[in-house]
């Protein structure tokens, strides 16, 4: 888990919340810069990111999963479509509950869906091939 928080103390807190269950190794960044700059190699499956550190109209780089804090939706929503893999937003004032329960929804495996268009297509083509086939066996019957 990787925290990108401007602020020492917020970072620090959100660091010891989030060390508690010790489900998360955490680490921090001040700046999105100080992350593109390197992490010595070390991977992170998510990072929660302070929405007042993402600048206007740049497209961020981040390889990992994202999700952005965020004082509203409206900015939220926004910021988070800045991350090639964000995964929406959080409330900056969120409680232990919510932030585990994003973080949980966000590392989730996803389910595979599947689209209308696909299902009805495929029971169209099931029913071509039913009626294909009873058509044959009538005919040689």
């Amino acid at each position: 888990m990787l925290l990108v928080v401007g602020h020492p103390s917020i970072g620090a807190a959100l660091e010891a919340l989030l060390r508690i269950e010790d489900r998360y190794e955490v680490r921090r960044a001040q700046s999105l810069e100080q992350v593109t700059s390197g992490l010595d190699g070390w991977p992170a499956d998510l990072a929660l990111v302070d929405g007042v550190l993402v600048p206007k109209g740049r497209i961020e780089v981040l390889t990992m999963t994202t999700i952005v804090l965020s004082g509203n939706p409206r900015d939220g929503r926004r910021l988070a479509e800045r991350f090639p893999h964000g995964q929406g937003w959080l409330r900056k004032d969120a409680t232990a509950e919510e932030i585990r329960a994003a973080i949980d929804r966000a590392l989730a495996p996803t389910a595979r869906r599947w689209s209308a268009a696909v299902v009805v297509a495929a029971l169209v083509l099931a029913g071509i091939v039913i009626v294909i086939a009873w058509y044959v066996l009538r005919l040689r019957g």
